[in-house]
């Protein structure tokens, strides 16, 4: 019978027409009141495309689409740095005079990328709101509420990218020229009236339980209102006024933003529908998917025919077995940041001496082991060494050894008198330009690293690893930061004890560690642990308003050192660590985060006397 309706709905779409090019939008009505009444599961099928259109324009890891063109959104923030030299492509854009992460989407023109908005994508969305909203059948009322969430949606990637953008809800068939932008406060303003109309009509679960990760329900909504009332509140108390109003929300608006983020979170914890994860990496690497911690996902390859493309070009050498691969690392002060079991922050131990690598890591929050391959940690039951070189301290002195580059890694020479050990480690660490998948910084991602089995092609239909969207860990991190700004700024303390109850339960489930007593720095302390490598630090970044503390920054790498002391009786075998600045001919070495940078550059292409954002005229 499914086919019967995917037939009906392509004859219809091949009777659309479009009047403008560059929307490039249907010019008609593609189903009828009586095409609905006669086969109402079609009306279904027509809708469903428009969260493969919400796809594209997230992009919480990459540009252009979910995960895209090699490159890690993290790269551009003080999480994680490019671990390639090239300067082409994507991270061209991080080097002078800079302009990261500006498009919703791109259309290529050769080489060139250029940015396009996507009212398309909500034209379409927008006539499916008009046509049915006014329908008396519940589920077509349900569907209208998805679509409100998915025009929602689609705007908040715009504004927090560029500000005020153009408002519409009516249909754009006829509009030849998207020029006449809103305020931001406007914008956000929008998106809060779209999530409040979805709220109203979405069930509590999607009729199947099986799409309830999948596809809109109310409380992914609220999830989605937490997250942007929260980025609208904090704009408007770290921000300022700047355009016209086109850039900035008034500082006297946060209040009222910061509660309706609160509310939202609080609807979420008190209803109990979802929970956390006691197994935290398992919620990105394709062995826990349908986990109750995940209320959005994007499904993958054998669910819809759609690749998320989420970990290929940056899983290690040993899982991909080709080059092209471990474009980015973490940094050695993120891995710092992951507090000790007794709630401090505390620096690696560099006077230590250990026989296994992976004792400098351990007694730390359980999410490092998550998130990060660190020297001696495991991923898929391997083992990694990551090492600089070999010391061999003889009566004579001390030897050293290192591969120079990656041909003397393939030659493999061994340490002299030592044959069982390699002169750098297996896994790196020696001077690599090849991008061909090892560490200049000695760590490797290790979360969304598909972890469910080793495959021969992870481009292939194989790798089903879903995307998680929106989870409830960042509905309470959404809620203190929320609760803690409205505390110490507002004096709206009724929100206090609720987030902090939520956030110790977090804390504790996810990282193993004890309760700590909220501030705004603590809270963004554990925001950019949990969040870790999800996409969010650069956009946090932006809107606290503390990107400019990045530029020209660099960020340092570890380098552990194998020693072989063979004036011990019997020989000592142990390692030791360096802290070392980052190869000099790694791109994002050095950060680029100018105050204009705080706004994305407006797409001209298609919006003829537009006006520009500020600084990037």
């Amino acid at each position: 019978m499914k086919n019967k309706y995917l037939t009906l709905l392509f004859g219809l779409l091949l009777a659309a027409s479009s009047c403008n090019d560059w929307l490039n939008v249907d010019s008609k009505t593609i189903l009828t009141d009586e095409d609905i009444s006669q086969y109402p599961e079609l009306l279904e099928t027509q809708f469903l495309s428009s969260y493969d259109d919400l796809r594209g324009c997230i992009q919480a890891i990459g540009d252009g689409a979910f995960s895209y063109r090699q490159h890690h959104l993290s790269s551009f923030t003080d999480d994680a740095a490019n671990n390639t030299p090239w300067d082409a492509g994507v991270m061209s854009i991080n080097i002078s005079p800079g302009r990261v992460f500006a498009s919703i989407f791109s259309q290529s023109k050769g080489e060139i990328l250029t940015p396009v908005w996507p009212y398309k994508e909500i034209n379409k969305v927008n006539k499916f709101i008009l046509q049915n909203k006014d329908s008396e059948n519940s589920e077509v009322q349900s569907l209208v509420g998805e679509a409100y969430f998915i025009r929602a949606y689609m705007y908040f990637e715009m504004v927090k990218r560029y500000g005020g953008v153009p408002l519409y809800s009516g249909s754009l068939d006829h509009i030849n020229s998207i020029n006449d932008r809103a305020t931001e406060e406007a914008s956000w303003d929008y998106i809060c009236n779209c999530l409040d109309s979805a709220i109203v009509l979405l069930p509590e679960t999607q009729k199947v339980a099986t799409e309830d990760r999948d596809r809109a329900n109310r409380y992914t909504a609220l999830a989605l209102k937490s997250r942007a009332m929260l980025y609208a509140g904090t704009i408007a108390k770290y921000g300022k006024v700047i355009n016209n109003g086109l850039q900035g929300v008034r500082a006297d608006a946060a209040r009222d933003y910061l509660i309706k983020a609160a509310d939202a979170a609080s609807q979420i914890i008190q209803e109990n529908k979802y929970s956390l994860s006691s197994e935290f990496g398992d919620l990105f690497n394709g062995k826990d998917e349908d986990n109750n911690e995940i209320i959005f996902r994007f499904s993958n390859v054998a669910k819809t025919g759609r690749q998320v493309f989420h970990d290929y070009w940056n899983m290690p050498y040993r899982v991909k077995k080709a080059g092209y691969t471990a474009f980015m690392s973490p940094v050695l002060d993120i891995v710092e940041q992951f507090e000790k079991l007794d709630g401090t922050i505390q620096p690696l131990d560099y006077s230590a001496k250990f026989s296994d690598p992976a004792d400098f890591f351990a007694g730390r929050d359980k999410r490092l082991d998550a998130t990060i391959i660190y020297p001696g940690g495991e991923f898929m039951g391997e083992r990694y060494s990551i090492y600089r070189e070999t010391r061999v301290k003889t009566a004579s002195g001390t030897k050293v050894y290192a591969y120079s580059n990656q041909e003397d890694w393939t030659n493999a020479d061994k340490v002299p008198g030592h044959e069982s050990y390699m002169m750098s480690g297996y896994d790196g660490i020696f001077p690599n330009t090849s991008g061909g998948g090892f560490t200049n910084y000695g760590f490797y991602l290790k979360k969304t690293l598909y972890a469910v089995k080793q495959l021969e092609d992870y481009l292939s239909a194989e790798n089903e690893q879903d995307a998680v969207i929106i989870r409830y860990g960042e509905v309470i991190l959404n809620y203190a930061e929320a609760a803690i700004e409205l505390a110490t700024s507002y004096g709206e303390t009724k929100y206090l004890a609720e987030a902090q109850t939520a956030f110790d339960q977090l804390r504790d489930i996810h990282g193993g560690l004890p309760s700590k007593t909220m501030t705004i720095d603590v809270v963004r302390h554990e925001r950019r642990i949990d969040l870790l490598y999800e996409g969010f630090r650069y956009w946090d970044l932006k809107r606290w308003r503390i990107g400019t503390e990045m530029h020209n920054k660099q960020f340092d790498a570890l380098h552990p050192i194998l020693n072989i002391d063979e004036t011990q009786s019997p020989t000592a075998i142990y390692y030791t660590i360096e802290r070392v600045s980052a190869p000099d001919y790694l791109i994002t070495r050095t950060k680029w985060f100018q105050e204009r940078d705080y706004y994305c550059p407006v797409p001209t292409d298609q919006s003829p006397g537009i006006t520009q954002n500020d600084g990037w005229n």
